[in-house]
């Protein structure tokens, strides 16, 4: 298990947690879906404005309702976004490898 930090918020995120692998994995598959309908978005605002909620609603299924507020204080910024996915991500994969290690031996 790893905390995760991002503006302020602590996040328990726990990769052997067979209840968080549900909502990581529906998260994700949710998220591909709502990818291939914002690549038909023609406007720059629209699909900016999509990309962000997209992931505000990958991070509200995981982690609850009202995350995606906490993490952005309601600020719709791609950089922004990418940057709390980023480093999201990097932490889950941490968490991964050293499950992996610690099975491995």
């Amino acid at each position: 298990m790893s905390l995760w930090k991002w503006n302020d918020v602590e996040l328990d995120i726990d990769m052997e947690d067979v209840d968080f692998q549900k909502k990581y994995e529906a998260a994700f598959k949710a998220i591909a879906e709502d990818e291939k309908k914002l690549k038909a978005v023609g406007m720059n605002s629209q699909f900016s404005e999509g990309y962000c909620k997209m992931h505000f609603k990958l991070f509200d299924s995981i982690f609850g309702e009202g995350t995606s507020e906490k993490l952005f204080k309601g600020k719709m910024h791609i950089g922004l976004v990418e940057d709390c996915y980023d480093s999201f991500i990097q932490v889950c994969a941490n968490d991964s490898r050293e499950i992996n290690k610690r099975r491995a031996k």
